[in-house]
């Protein structure tokens, strides 16, 4: 039975579904508090169902192009936008910060996963994309208070409604002592995978995560990404095309000639002010042992 099956709560009421490891529910299920369905297909548990209004966004364009690329993707593609692409992330301090979550013993979290996969974690996003674990909604985590050692989030917080909401959840679903590690843009083009809906700045993000303490925020891509990335989105918004008519082939070329420019920021992202015009924001913070949330 994987570890984390004992954690997983009704995503209504919150309180703990007492599955049986040798009797899971083959197909559709409900919560037997407050009648709150739910299902069990292919190892995958599934708290959203079809009409749900987050799962409504991955029929959007955008959202299409997403689920597209998680289920058939290009490995020629991915491996030249390794390189070849608007985003450098030279710092230690963002790297030591999701290495010390990662590392924090005990069950983690990944929120928005893709198809990432991490050790000793539970994998939760919106669709069974490959690797998932759980089909859920991230203002209605689908686990019971205190259940993670960490919770990592990369580049998703954008992307929800209420975010918040998902940061009170991460709290909940954490246990004292727990760590928290997420990235958000800041200076960043809009991108809906499958929506769009918030940017931070430095003191932003640090008041997102008030409760916590202490919290970190720092650097995660640095002025150079964010010139790349917003100067190739500006050609292609001059072309005048609708989207998605033309975006790879002007933004591709424009991120192909330009991308050496973001490798300055090994030295830029030093410099004093830099935060004032990076791309992307981390934030490592700690579920404080005793404290209540702020």
């Amino acid at each position: 039975m994987p570890s984390w099956i004992p954690s997983l709560a009704c995503a209504s009421c919150r309180r703990p579904l007492e599955l049986d490891a040798n009797n899971l529910p083959a197909q559709a299920s409900a919560c037997r508090y407050c009648g709150a369905r739910f299902s069990h297909h292919r190892h995958v548990f599934r708290f959203l169902d079809a009409d749900h209004h987050t799962r409504r966004l991955l029929q959007t364009t955008e959202g299409g192009l997403m689920e597209a690329g998680y289920r058939r993707p290009n490995r020629l593609l991915s491996k030249l936008r390794r390189i070849i692409s608007s985003e450098y992330f030279p710092g230690k301090d963002w790297r030591r910060a999701k290495a010390q979550t990662l590392a924090n013993p005990g069950l983690k979290l990944i929120i928005g996963s893709g198809i990432t996969r991490y050790e000793d974690a539970v994998h939760l996003d919106i669709d069974d994309f490959p690797g998932v674990d759980v089909v859920g909604d991230a203002h209605h985590l689908p686990f019971s208070d205190d259940s993670f050692a960490g919770v990592v989030c990369e580049v998703v917080l954008e992307h929800v409604r209420a975010p918040q909401q998902v940061v009170a959840e991460a709290w909940r679903t954490l246990a004292p002592g727990g760590h928290a590690f997420f990235i958000v843009p800041f200076l960043f083009p809009y991108h809906g995978h499958p929506a769009d809906f918030s940017r931070w700045t430095h003191e932003g993000l640090a008041q997102t995560f008030a409760a916590f303490e202490p919290v970190t925020v720092g650097i995660h891509a640095g002025p150079c990404s964010a010139m790349v990335n917003l100067l190739s989105e500006w050609g292609y918004v001059i072309s005048g095309l609708p989207y998605p008519r033309g975006y790879t082939l002007i933004k591709g070329g424009l991120t192909a000639a330009l991308f050496p420019l973001k490798f300055a920021d090994l030295a830029v992202n030093r410099f004093p002010e830099a935060r004032r015009l990076a791309s992307t924001l981390y934030v490592h913070a700690i579920k404080p042992q005793t404290t209540a949330p702020k």
